[in-house]
């Protein structure tokens, strides 16, 4: 016959107090890992919910002036009424949160001369752009209520990432007291070995510092975005070559640095003119076609 194996209170009981230290290790680590990853939790809901809101408040702003946009668009003269509501319609696009560039040049540059052949580019860029965040919205509302079998499985372990960069910087800092002691103790036949394992350990809080907000970040996803997430994590993963041994730690953390002076490369912006845009000279060319007594801007 089977035989049931029970374990009475009073055995557990006596179990922890020959394990008492490590019962309370493991104790405090659960609720360490509880409270990091209910924290982290709420921190991604609330960068949801704000991403929605901006999303919902652009939208709103962006079909306010939509409207009043394209009943003026084919008329051959405006009221003054309807240019002043129109005006005002646009300029407070510019509030709007995830206002692009394009849109906020091509508005100011009407504000400033008030030419009616800029509002047909500028009808079709509003409407670009909604449909843009309208997409957007979708595929956001998507991840959350509808996830993938991946997009579940990385929900549920995205927050528990938190806890793991905090064990990482926990047992480096362990490992920056134990350099510190033997950098006092050794002496001089040991400085390229300490030099060695001093530049590991910067080489891995610098993979910390990039990695932690490539991956928990909650930075809105665009072209831009990813190539930087892409460039960090490539940073992060060259400090696995430090298993390979202590000497290639110099060069390891000189390609990391390399990798991460290249990254600038993609912040910088191409400056646009606000004028003339791309389509400019055709609009005003068929806004001079309907109204014949009036000369086209150059």
């Amino acid at each position: 016959m089977e035989r049931v194996i029970t374990v009475s209170l009073s055995d557990w009981v006596t179990w922890l107090q020959l394990h008492e230290k490590a019962a309370l290790t493991a104790f405090l680590a659960l609720v360490a890992f509880l409270g990091v990853y209910m924290a982290s939790r709420r921190k991604t809901a609330r960068e949801e919910n704000s991403r929605l809101e901006h999303l919902r408040i652009s939208l709103e702003l962006y079909a306010s002036a939509t409207g009043p946009l394209m009943l003026v668009t084919d008329k051959p003269s405006i009221p003054v009424s309807e240019k002043n509501n129109l005006l005002k319609k646009l300029l407070a696009c510019r509030a709007a949160p995830y206002a692009t560039d394009n849109v906020l040049a091509q508005i100011a540059a009407y504000a400033a001369d008030l030419d009616d052949a800029r509002l047909p580019l500028l009808l079709k860029t509003l409407e670009r752009e909604s449909e843009r965040l309208i997409a957007e919205r979708e595929k956001l509302l998507r991840h959350i209520e509808q996830p993938t079998w991946g997009g579940l499985f990385w929900r549920c372990i995205r927050p528990a990432l938190s806890f793991l960069f905090a064990a990482v910087l926990f047992f480096s800092l362990l490992r920056l007291f134990q350099l510190l002691n033997d950098s006092v103790a050794s002496g001089s036949q040991q400085f390229w070995s300490l030099l060695y394992s001093w530049i590991q350990l910067v080489s891995v809080w610098f993979s910390l510092l990039l990695l932690y907000p490539a991956l928990l970040g909650g930075y809105r996803k665009n072209e831009r975005s990813t190539l930087l997430r892409v460039l960090a994590i490539t940073i992060s993963a060259i400090t696995l070559l430090h298993l390979a041994g202590s000497f290639l730690a110099p060069y390891i953390l000189a390609a990391q640095l390399l990798l991460f002076a290249g990254g600038f490369r993609l912040d910088r912006a191409k400056p646009r003119k606000s004028r003339p845009y791309v389509g400019y000279a055709v609009a005003a060319a068929t806004a001079s076609e309907d109204r014949p007594g009036e000369e086209a801007e150059p």
